[in-house]
C-alpha cells in the first residue's frame, strides 16, 4: 500500500491565500487600486491551485 503524500502544501496554500486578503486589505485601505486588483488574482491562482491539486490528491488515494 502507497504512504499517504504530506499535505504541507496544503498549509503553505492556505498561508499563501490569507496573506493575499490581508495584502488585498491594505492596498484598499491606502486606495493602491492596481495592486489591490493584483492581490485578487494572485488570490484566485492561489485558490485554483489548491482546487486542483485536492481533485488530484483525492483520485490518486492520497488524502
Amino acid at each position: 500500500m502507497e504512504k499517504p503524500k504530506s499535505k504541507f502544501i496544503f498549509l503553505v496554500l492556505a498561508v499563501l491565500a490569507v496573506s493575499m486578503m490581508v495584502a488585498f486589505s491594505v492596498f484598499a485601505a491606502e486606495a493602491m487600486w492596481i495592486l489591490a486588483a493584483i492581490t485578487v488574482l494572485i488570490f484566485i491562482g492561489i485558490f485554483g491551485v489548491g482546487f486542483t491539486l485536492k481533485k488530484k490528491y483525492r483520485e490518486n488515494g492520497w488524502l
